[in-house]
């Protein structure tokens, strides 16, 4: 079994985006060592024979296929903002 040290509590910590208190690193290193043990079984198991795979389903793409198509009316479409000018939506700055 891998040793868990305070820098492995600290980068995971950093990834799960919290910050841990010294007290609380320390009680962290007994419960991913708990967790380590509970997953030493995995470890005789011979998975030579499973393929990799990034998907438990066979799907490859379950997209329909794009094809161009009469384009929307814009008078419609623009009929909807509650604000515009005679091309655009016009909508409130997010960027300064």
């Amino acid at each position: 079994m891998e040793k868990i040290t305070p820098e492995t509590i600290r980068h995971t910590a950093t990834l799960s985006r919290i910050i841990l208190s010294e007290e609380e690193e320390k009680g962290m290193e007994k419960h991913f060592a708990a967790l380590l043990r509970q997953m030493e079984p995995l470890d005789s198991f011979d998975a030579s024979a499973v393929p990799a795979t990034a998907h438990i389903l066979p799907a490859v793409n379950v997209l329909r296929e794009d094809r161009a198509g009469e384009p929307f009316d814009r008078e419609k479409l623009l009929a909807c903002a509650p604000e515009r000018d005679e091309n655009s939506y016009i909508v409130p700055r997010v960027v300064e």
